[in-house]
């Protein structure tokens, strides 16, 4: 029985230690509640050294010598807990809550919020201070404070706001006896109308009416409460509700409370008052109410800063930024971050190492931007860059100009960007958007981006979308999203190794706008039919006809058993052979001129056809037919001109019969209200000037005739800077004539980067573990993973990870965390993951994309420098390889630790859940780590459904390896080090067709494992089997055990190779066995006999026992190779393979490879090859061994002269 158990059987006959007081005792001074000592014992405890548990634990007070006890796994809340639910013990005595504390190694730990006793701003308003003046200046009457300077409860201020910055600091009252809200009870009321509550909640489950919930609204997304008696922050951004003139809310009041440091509601919507709220809702600003609840609650170094929450939302949103270091005060990391994601180092350069070229985020690449941007969206960008997405890195650069100066410079930089480009416009896909939907909400772009099925998420910590579908067509954001690094280097938006059609369906839901004002160029006619493949047209009656954009199937106003025709114009000014590809689900047909190019009839899921025409400079009619008969409905058409690229045809299409574009149609989003761009190509040159002047040459790449435009702008480096002027000033601080970009910074980015400037110890950290964090943030890592108590998804993200195992619990659903990755993982492994993404995880819909390994760079040795481990696991084995694994495999199978039945296995699937493939664990996982995991798994991964075979460090399984649990572990990581060519483990084929040779051998002819496709499998009763190569007339394979199972060949289509069924899986011969050699010295020529001449196979005959002999001719002569079954001193039989060689002519220097190997050494009468196997010959001339190439050969001479040379090989494993 462990300590721990018995601590519990004990806690059931155990007295209890009296209390020193009375149940009505309650204080708020700490030397009174010491007088209790209840008092001593309660508080958190973690462990004081590595050799401890990984156990945080809190201890609550209540009454009478009995505790409360919360054991969280990883550590503290806050501090390291992984957030699965906590062990709760309601109710224990004192001796017993000892016992246990030490059990665990933990000792207690007094935590004090990172923000406690914060300086107020200048610009802050200092509510109370302890002074009598600020009690007088902001407190109504009848505000009481105590003698030594703290602010008594039931205080409302006589400032009102709206939207500001809180910071406060309380105390809750040492009360054991009482229970929920009578525990130290009071509560902050924002505008007097919205609470968050304050109550002695340490210990408890964080709920709504508890120390950080917003009361009856939302709990708290984790419980960071301290022991009462602890002075406490809140740090709160408050954001009032917004209402229109007539007194209507058109916005909800919105929150972000950070409870000692912790942030425990982001950016939450408050729908209506709390309850008790002294003031209804309305559009007046509104005091800080500290409520009296009739509980001793004190506050202390309260102030608050007004914000503008408008011009807040316009600021550069760094996720990592918002999430981790936002609310540090003057963040030296938060600096860096910002300097380097806002690229200052591109105009002023700087000699700080921190500062390198893989740290610093690039500015998308300009060149070819008109053949993906829309120009009136660049336009507009250009002219509020905040405006058109907020939360944007990029700068105003307009600045300092007037309205008409901006309008020009706008207009020219856009000219001269897009050159005149175009971008051609798809007709809207539902089918394509509705998967895209799928894909947005389950791949992992909601980790980083806002979900846009009305799921609410925290803005700070949302990367922001511009509205796509003005700024892309479905094809250039389809191209984008295929290849993401070609114009954003840096790796912010990593690719998620897309296909074409998942970029295309991710294109249509996010760009692909349904109701937008698209110009009608195609007329079409609709038809009603129930037809299984094309019927004529010309011969039926529409039931409606019209004008649409495009091949719009939308139009025909059903998804079922119907028809449609499309007919428009080609304008063609490039004469030659032009291309055309025609998909549809169902049948469709293209003619041009009358003539049918492309025939894609009948009933069939969506695919493409090409056909190719020669055409004129002309203007050709372009008709497609198509039906849709059941199912999903599509049809699109790309065309590729002589010199251009395949495009979608839809953009080059008009009704006008001289070839004519349409009058295109104004859109009529109230978005695009304002100016209008208009292209003017004589401010192509004053663009590229500005280009170079302003500064966008210093961030951005565009290359013209091959070379990157250079910058003209002259800045000074950043030691030089005055960090309280430029781009660190706000707009209305800056003279009107100076151009200086605008990033709407908020005053505390300001301050991060100031204090980043002007620090002089701001260099790089030597400690790996410092490099992989800030790495994490810079790259949002920990959107998805958790490392060390950081990170992870956010509370309102959770649920968006999905997973197709849902038994598995957060193990399938949630990417892992990476707590010791770099011990874990190989290292090859670990970089490739990091450069080119992966999908090990099929159960787990969020992918792990490519960040690529310029980006990167050294985090991969960063985790391994941090993480990795050595053990003292030396295990030898006294039995060959391949007998080894044959344990191993047996380990892994149903009849051993049953691995099967939650793992796959190749193309296998598991018996239960479908886990990781076993077949890819050696590629990905370290052997030394392995050992120590699979010994003990909850280690490693706490809380994981992984058992271990090792209970109390005896092994389950005994009669192999002696219950060794290091041999057993060794096993099967040799035997899975065979990857897809291990033999698949027992139990895991459920509908088997067992060969089973009994009385005579069986004689299996199909595709073999490791065998060419004239592969001949033999099986014999004696348990002994073999694979014999047609093809390169030699003895391949051989086993023990079971023989084959035939049902992959047997069933369905028989398709692929199929392996040996039983163990001991070895090969014998890796090709044709006998080769003339000039010399000892000459290597082994490795023919492929198929490319030879005078080798042919002449079949096999079987003696009265049904066992064959395989017979070839070679060029030196015949060969007869018998091989049959004899018994051998251990339990398995071996095999006695006789070669008869017929030499017809004299064939001086003629050999028979006998054995190749690593090693090969003489054991009593026979031979040794690498350990595993014994060979005995039987020759008239002797064997000898020779070492060449790496490599040792057992070669038999053969007798020149002509006649017959009999060899006997046997062979035992």
């Amino acid at each position: 029985m462990s300590r721990f158990e018995l601590a519990l059987v004990c806690a059931l006959i155990a007295p209890s230690i009296a209390s020193a007081v009375d149940q009505s005792f309650v204080t708020i001074d700490v030397d009174e509640a010491q007088t209790d000592p209840d008092f001593s014992i309660q508080g958190e405890y973690a462990p004081h050294d590595e050799s401890a548990s990984n156990k945080g634990v809190q201890v609550v007070a209540q009454g009478d010598g009995l505790f409360r006890v919360v054991i969280y796994n990883g550590g503290l809340p806050g501090a390291g807990w992984d957030r699965k639910p906590p062990q709760v013990i309601p109710e224990e005595d004192g001796e017993i809550v000892l016992e246990l504390l030490e059990t665990f190694g933990v000792k207690k730990k007094l935590r004090e919020s990172p923000t406690l006793g914060a300086t107020p701003p200048p610009d802050a308003v200092v509510l109370f201070d302890g002074t009598d003046e600020s009690l007088r200046v902001h407190w109504k009457d009848g505000t009481r404070k105590t003698e030594d300077g703290l602010l008594i409860e039931g205080a409302t201020t006589t400032d009102e706001f709206q939207d500001f910055h809180l910071h406060l600091e309380f105390m809750t009252p040492y009360r054991p006896h009482a229970r929920g809200q009578a525990r130290g009870n009071s509560g902050v009321y924002y505008q007097g109308r919205y609470e968050t509550q304050v109550l002695d909640s340490f210990g408890l489950d964080g709920k709504s009416n508890e120390t950080g919930g917003i009361y009856e609204i939302r709990d708290p997304d984790l419980n960071m409460c301290f022991p009462p008696l602890t002075w406490q922050t809140y740090d709160v951004d408050f954001t009032a509700p917004r209402f229109d003139a007539t007194g209507q809310k058109q916005s909800n009041a919105k929150i972000t409370v950070r409870l000692n440091g912790v942030v425990v509601q982001r950016d939450v919507e408050i729908p209506r008052t709390t309850r008790a709220a002294p003031l209804k809702e309305s559009a007046a600003s509104g005091p800080l109410f500290l409520q009296d609840h009739g509980n001793p609650v004190h506050f202390r170094n309260i102030w608050i800063q007004t914000r503008d929450a408008a011009a807040e939302a316009r600021r550069p949103r760094i996720p990592g930024y918002e999430r981790f270091e936002a609310n540090r005060i003057d963040s030296v990391a938060g600096g860096q971050l910002l300097v380097s994601e806002l690229g200052c180092v591109q105009c002023h350069a700087s000699n700080n190492p921190t500062l390198t070229q893989e740290a610093t985020k690039q500015a998308p690449i300009l060149t070819s931007l008109g053949s993906r941007a829309e120009p009136q969206w660049v336009f507009d960008f250009l002219l509020n860059p905040h405006g058109v997405k907020a939360g944007t890195l990029m700068p105003d650069l307009l600045t300092g100009m007037t309205d008409d100066e901006k309008l020009v410079a706008a207009q020219a930089l856009t000219t001269f960007l897009t050159q005149g480009s175009r971008i051609a416009h798809r007709s809207y896909d539902r089918g394509a958007s509705n998967r895209g939907e799928k894909l947005f909400h389950s791949i992992g772009c909601v980790a980083c981006h806002a979900p846009q099925d009305g799921t609410i998420v925290a803005d700070s910590s949302t990367v922001p979308l511009p509205k796509l579908d003005q700024k892309y067509s479905v094809d250039s954001l389809a191209a984008f999203l295929r290849a993401p690094h070609q114009v954003r280097p840096s790796g912010r938006m990593p690719s998620f190794n897309l296909s074409d059609e998942e970029a295309l369906d991710l294109a249509f839901y996010l760009s692909g706008n349904e109701n937008a004002a698209r110009t009608p160029n195609v007329y079409f006619s609709v038809y009603h039919g129930d037809w299984e493949a094309l019927p004529n047209f010309d011969e039926l009656k529409p039931v409606s006809q019209g004008t649409t954009d495009g091949l719009n199937i939308a139009e025909a106003g059903r998804t079922e058993q119907f028809g449609m025709r499309f007919e428009a114009y080609l304008n063609v000014t490039e004469p030659g052979t032009h291309a055309f590809w025609l998909g549809s689900d169902d049948g469709s047909a293209l003619y041009v001129d009358g003539e049918r190019v492309i025939n894609n009839d009948g009933i069939h899921p969506h695919n493409d056809q090409n056909g190719k025409v020669v055409l004129q400079e002309d203007v050709h009619k372009i008709r497609v037919d198509y039906f849709e008969y059941h199912g999903e409905e599509s049809l699109s058409l790309d065309y590729r001109a002589p010199k251009s690229a395949r495009q979608d045809i839809s953009a080059l299409l008009t009704l006008n019969e001289d070839g004519t574009p349409v009058e295109k149609l104004e859109p009529i989003d109230s978005d695009l209200a304002g100016p209008v761009y208009e292209q003017d190509d004589q401010l192509i040159n004053q663009g590229a000037k500005l280009f170079s002047t302003l500064g966008c040459a210093a961030c951005h790449q565009l290359d013209r005739d091959g070379q990157r435009i250079p910058s003209e702008l002259h800045s000074k480096p950043l030691a030089e800077l005055d960090l309280t002027a430029g781009c660190l000033t706000n707009l209305e601080n800056r003279s009107s004539d100076q151009t200086i970009p605008e990033y709407d910074l908020t005053a505390a980015q300001q301050s991060a980067i100031r204090t980043f400037l002007s620090d002089p110890m701001a260099n790089p950290s030597t400690d790996p573990e410092e490099a992989i964090r800030e790495t994490m943030v810079r790259f949002n890592c920990y959107a998805c993973h958790e490392r060390n108590g950081q990170g992870g998804p956010e509370l309102d993200r959770n649920s968006l990870f999905l997973t197709t195992q849902h038994e598995m619990g957060d193990e399938g659903r949630l990417p892992p965390p990476l707590n010791g990755v770099g011990d874990k993982l190989q290292p090859k492994w670990l970089q490739r993951v990091l450069d080119r993404g992966s999908n090990e995880r099929p159960y787990m819909l969020t992918r792990m994309p490519r960040f690529g390994a310029s980006n990167t760079g050294d985090l991969h040795e960063h985790f391994i420098n941090a993480d990795q481990q050595t053990s003292d696991i030396d295990v030898e084995f006294e039995i060959p390889e391949h007998r080894v694994k044959s344990s191993g495999r047996q380990l892994v199978g149903d009849g051993g630790l049953a691995c099967i039945k939650c793992h796959t296995f190749g193309n296998h699937q598991a018996t239960g859940i479908q886990a990781i493939d076993l077949t890819r664990m050696t590629d990905r996982i370290r052997k030394d780590w392995f050992q120590r995991y699979l010994f003990e798994p909850a280690k490693y991964r706490p809380g994981t459904r992984m058992p271990t075979g090792f209970p109390d460090g005896k092994a389950v399984v005994t009669d192999l390896f002696e219950g060794d649990p290091d041999q057993q572990i060794a096993s099967i990581w040799n035997y899975l080090s065979d990857g897809t060519k291990a033999g698949v483990p027992d139990g895991l084929v459920a509908k088997m067709i067992e060969l089973e040779p009994e009385d005579e051998p069986i004689i299996y002819r199909n595709f073999l494992e490791g065998v060419s496709p004239r592969g001949i499998a033999v099986g014999y009763p004696e348990k002994a089997h073999l694979a014999w190569d047609a093809n390169q007339l030699c003895l391949k394979t051989i086993w023990h055990g079971r023989f084959i199972d035939a049902s992959k060949h047997w069933v369905g289509r028989g398709q692929g190779n199929q392996s040996p069924l039983g163990d001991h899986i070895l090969t014998l011969e890796p090709g044709f066995p006998f080769s003339v050699l000039p010399s000892r010295a000459t290597p082994w020529r490795n023919l492929n006999i198929r490319d030879e001449a005078g080798y042919q196979f002449g079949g096999y005959r079987l003696n009265d026992k049904g066992q064959p002999a395989f017979f070839y001719q070679t060029p030196f002569g015949s060969v007869t190779d018998f091989p049959k079954p004899i018994a051998s001193s251990g339990e398995d039989a071996g095999f006695e393979r006789t070669l008869t060689i017929t030499v017809q002519e004299e064939t001086p220097n003629l050999y028979f490879r006998a054995a190749v190997g690593r090693e090969i050494q003489p054991v009593g009468d026979g031979f040794q090859i690498d350990g595993s196997m014994i060979i005995n010959l039987e020759s008239t001339n002797a064997p000898f061994i020779r070492t060449i190439g790496g490599n040792s050969e057992l070669l038999v001479p053969i007798s020149e002269a002509p006649g017959e040379t009999m060899i006997v090989q046997r062979i035992f494993w």
